[in-house]
Parts: C-alpha cells; sequence; structure tokens
C-alpha cells in the first residue's frame, strides 16, 4: 500500500473528506461506528477508548494513557456538543495523533509530518474502503 505525503494530497484530500462525510451522514454512522471502522483499517500501536464528554475548550483531545488496570491505551474525547461531521472529522483528528505517537508521544510534534502522514493514511483507508 502506498501512502500520501499529506503536502502532495490537499486536492484529494479536501475532496475525500467532502465524500466521505457525506456519505458518514446519510449512513447516519456515528463516531462509535467510525472508531470500529479504523480499529480495523488503521489500527494504532495500543488500543483506543473513545468518549464523549463536556469539552469547553477544544473539540476533541488524545492522550497515552501507561499506567491503567486496563494496560496502556490511547483515550479519544470528543465534546458533545459537536455535529455529526464535526465529531467525525474530530475523531479522524485524533485518530491521526494514535497513529503518530505510537508508544512515543512525548517525542513527536503534535501536527508535524508524522501526523500529516497519519491523517493521510486515514483518509486513503477510508476512500478505498
Amino acid at each position: 500500500m502506498s501512502v500520501l505525503v499529506a503536502d502532495s494530497c490537499t486536492d484529494w484530500t479536501v475532496s475525500g473528506m467532502a465524500t466521505f462525510l457525506k456519505r458518514s451522514s446519510e449512513e447516519q454512522s456515528s463516531p462509535r461506528e467510525l472508531a470500529r471502522k479504523l480499529r480495523i483499517l488503521v489500527p494504532p500501536t495500543w488500543p483506543v477508548q473513545v468518549r464523549t464528554v463536556q469539552l469547553s475548550d477544544s473539540h476533541g483531545d488524545c492522550e497515552l494513557v501507561k499506567e491503567s488496570k486496563r494496560g496502556p491505551h490511547f483515550r479519544i474525547r470528543l465534546a458533545k456538543s459537536l455535529s455529526h461531521d464535526a465529531a467525525q472529522f474530530a475523531l479522524i483528528h485524533e485518530w491521526a495523533h494514535c497513529l503518530s505517537w505510537g508508544s512515543e508521544s512525548h517525542r513527536i510534534s503534535h501536527h508535524g509530518p508524522e501526523w500529516g502522514i497519519a491523517m493521510s493514511r486515514i483518509w486513503q483507508a477510508l476512500m478505498e474502503e
């Protein structure tokens, strides 16, 4: 599988996002259903827990939880107030963090090249589905 580099696929990504969001709105797929797809199509290093919560300062966030009864995992939190499309996009954005960080979240730039490549991998997987 080839991976598109984020800088070289702007037109593809914009049209791909529009196509995906339209299709996902028509199917009324929830962020939970999208997370199931992402776990299969682009699995990260550690399991991912996705929750919708009250967030006043962002659309979502992601963290690597190393010390837990469940073992190491990523925790993605999405704001409950988001529209369907915004929640889908926020989940994809945060999932890219899970892919780019691996087990070394403290060593990777939050929106650097690794994150851009992860975003491209996700969109490519969703468009090829």
